[in-house]
């Protein structure tokens, strides 16, 4: 098998370019099946094939944006049929609003458009069963594994080791090598020297070797670099034993000085400008939409009880920033002081109608006025009151992280049902850990999951006092 089937980015673009080819040829065929064939017409190809390729680009970019070209999504048909009927779908929308906003909708057959997407989705979904089964073999006879070379016995050596999953797809360990290994320092079995490594990696498939010794000996790992340079092979570094603690999640290079990337901004690139203008625009409908149920909100709390509609208390948003946010009041009291006490079951400060705004969160809604400030986000994070956050800050691990991003009206946790009084540590840090799993791994599509699953499993929720 040729060396690039192991990469498998190389597959990726593979499957993605397939896709586009497959759209192209599908609006061909139909134009031959329906337009030629079943109605008898001359018309010219050309038109075709341009809608053909704008169609393709548009599904490939849509598709991307699921993060559908993945090697582990291509690798397993859960969740592929329906990425693909989502980007076509997408496609097909943008393209019959195109057509109708330029008014060429009339060059083209409805019989051919749903004929160019039906074999398109046809095509997808039997090429990608291809692809599947395919993968699965090379995977089970390990064409995807890389192997690891070390070179190093000592306790870095073994504790990287340790953290490795040697898996049949995985990376699968050749050997450890050290030409001056330290007596009873580890349990590390040493395979031989740098002669002996260089040899083998000449001699099989050595993809990657991690030099495991520590930094302070700096002119050792230049030496070590240099006479591995020989190699086909990716050299990294496993600086010492704080690369454990940290998770280093890259490498960049300031005008040839290696800095070690420990952590990433969440939102960089086009991300803030996507986010940002998901929040104003969703935002501003929904408010012309829930503008009468905000109303009669209102008049059923001047109604029920005396204060002012609208309570309004300090919270920590984006980088800690001490942000007013807006909710409806459903308490007698309007506390935003050093002490906090979050609503309890039966909690007597809670007003009759603010037991049913809190059990179906529409006390939440003016929280859209704050997306239209820019003070938070529809999706992110819940923000918490100021003493709350100084109380759970020193007890539960990672907790300032949150911050890292506007503070949502719903989040990942929400819709997994943390919701409510966070009475212990544990409560909060399961929410926290749901926090954090969508800032590392937000993307618009998560955005809108969220959004889609919010009025099902978000809203109403026992916990909710």
């Amino acid at each position: 098998m040729s060396p690039f089937i192991h990469s498998k980015r190389v597959i990726a673009d593979c499957v993605a370019a397939f896709d586009l080819f497959a759209v192209v040829a599908a609006s061909a065929i139909a134009k031959w099946a329906y337009v030629d064939l079943f109605l008898g017409s001359d018309q010219h190809i050309d038109i075709y094939l341009a809608a053909g390729l704008i169609g393709a680009a548009i599904a490939f970019m849509s598709l991307r944006n699921q993060n559908f070209y993945t090697f582990d999504m291509l690798a397993s048909m859960r969740g592929q049929i329906r990425r693909i009927l989502v980007g076509l779908a997408m496609t097909a929308l943008i393209l019959i609003g195109a057509a109708y906003a330029f008014k060429i909708s009339a060059h083209f057959s409805r019989g051919w458009f749903i004929s160019w997407f039906a074999l398109s989705a046809v095509l997808l979904f039997s090429g990608h069963f291809v692809v599947v089964r395919l993968l699965r073999r090379w995977m089970r006879a390990g064409f995807f594994g890389r192997n690891i070379a070390i070179y190093g016995g000592g306790e870095i050596a073994r504790r990287l080791i340790e953290r490795l999953t040697f898996k049949k797809d995985g990376p699968r360990l050749v050997g450890v090598f050290d030409d001056f290994p330290a007596e009873g320092a580890s349990r590390v079995v040493i395979a031989g020297g740098l002669s002996d490594l260089i040899s083998l990696a000449q001699a099989e498939r050595v993809d990657e070797v991690v030099i495991a010794i520590p930094l302070s000996q700096d002119r050792r790992i230049g030496r070590l670099v240099e006479e591995l340079a020989v190699l086909p092979a990716d050299i990294r570094l496993c600086p010492d034993l704080t690369a454990f603690r940290m998770r280093p999640v890259g490498i960049v290079n300031y005008d040839g000085v290696p800095v070690l990337e420990i952590a990433r901004r969440p939102l960089d690139h086009w991300g803030p400008v996507i986010k940002a203008f998901e929040d104003r625009v969703l935002a501003a409908l929904l408010l012309l939409m829930v503008a009468p149920v905000l109303l009669l909100v209102a008049a059923a709390i001047r109604l029920d009880s005396e204060g002012p509609v609208l309570f309004r208390q300090r919270r920590h948003g984006f980088n800690h920033q001490v942000i007013t946010v807006l909710k409806f009041r459903t308490m007698r009291v309007a506390e935003d002081g050093p002490m906090v006490q979050q609503a309890r079951q039966n909690d007597a400060r809670v007003t009759r109608v603010g037991r049913f705004l809190r059990r179906t969160s529409l006390d939440e809604l003016p929280q859209l006025i704050n997306v239209l400030r820019g003070d938070m986000s529809l999706v992110g994070p819940r923000p918490h009151a100021l003493a709350h956050n100084e109380h759970f800050s020193s007890l539960v691990e990672h907790y300032a992280r949150r911050h890292r991003m506007k503070p949502g009206i719903t989040g990942w946790a929400q819709v997994n049902g943390l919701r409510g009084e966070t009475d212990t540590p544990e409560k909060m840090r399961r929410r926290i850990e749901h926090d954090l799993y969508y800032i590392e791994n937000w993307s618009l599509w998560f955005d809108i999951r969220i959004l889609a699953l919010t009025p099902f499993l978000g809203l109403f929720h026992k916990n909710a006092y």
